[in-house]
């Protein structure tokens, strides 16, 4: 499945255009050739992949562009780095040029320099004392080095992945997409996940098939489903959920590592 990022790249020669596919967390380069059977050089191919990445949906609020702009540093990085690409397919048009599919993976080095900073994550629902397991008071303030843990209900269910329907919400995609609670408290985003699993893999993956999230290694054949209530951000990126769902999802220690190993899948259309 592959998403268009807002501003796309059309070639001249060609109604094909660069775009991010979510789905493979990578971006596509289309190069035409008209009859020399030589590819575009290696830097403009790069910089046609660095302005299709820039026009992508960060998170919420920024674009990657924007992003890059207020973070100079990482910026000039980027433009650095050396890029693996490989070619995925070529096609043999009926006017006699010859189109070729480039992907450039984002998992891995470009990721990693564009993560966001992570911040300590709140649980939601009950939550329980890590030493004795005993319910934790509410409202109360754990001491500095204590992480309160879910309360242990002996629900023996055992999730495989965590998939958030979306269907029919338009939602959009993004590299750091949130899941919020009507109130906007964070039940699944960076800060709830390893970073090592979200430069692999993503934070999340996009389906829109439910038998394709299912058939996922992702997410596996028995995910809790949750449904979303709508979409929210600057860029309608965010999905939200209700407060009863959030505490479903914060409700074992199970399901805090499925988010940490990022086996979380958001089903559009």
């Amino acid at each position: 499945m592959r998403y268009f990022v807002p501003l796309l790249v059309v070639l001249a020669a060609s109604a094909a255009a660069d775009s991010l596919d979510f789905s493979s967390q990578s971006v596509v380069v289309v190069s035409i050739d008209s009859g020399t059977r030589t590819l575009q050089s290696t830097d403009v191919l790069k910089e046609r992949m660095l302005q299709t990445l820039r026009a992508a949906y960060y998170d919420r609020d920024w674009t990657v562009g924007s992003y890059l702009s207020s973070h100079s540093l990482v910026q000039r990085r980027l433009e650095r780095m050396n890029l693996t690409s490989e070619r995925l397919g070529t096609k043999y048009l009926s006017d006699g040029t010859v189109s070729t599919e480039i992907g450039f993976p984002l998992t891995g080095a470009v990721l990693e320099l564009i993560l966001p900073v992570r911040s300590t994550p709140h649980l939601l629902g009950r939550t329980a004392c890590p030493c004795c397991g005993q319910p934790w008071p509410e409202g109360k303030e754990p001491p500095a080095g204590v992480e309160l843990v879910p309360y242990d209900t002996g629900d023996p269910s055992s999730y495989t992945g965590i998939l958030i329907d979306a269907k029919g919400l338009e939602s959009r995609p993004a590299l750091f997409p949130q899941v919020v609670t009507e109130s906007g408290d964070d039940v699944f985003s960076t800060d709830f996940a390893i970073p090592e699993q979200v430069t692999q893999y993503g934070l999340v993956g996009y389906f829109y098939d439910r038998n394709q999230a299912l058939t996922a290694e992702r997410i596996g054949s028995n995910p809790l489903v949750v449904r979303a209530l709508a979409v929210a951000g600057t860029n309608y990126c965010d999905l939200v959920i209700s407060q009863a769902d959030a505490a479903r999802v914060h409700g074992s220690k199970s399901n805090l590592e499925l988010l940490s190993r990022c086996r979380v899948g958001f089903l559009v259309d």
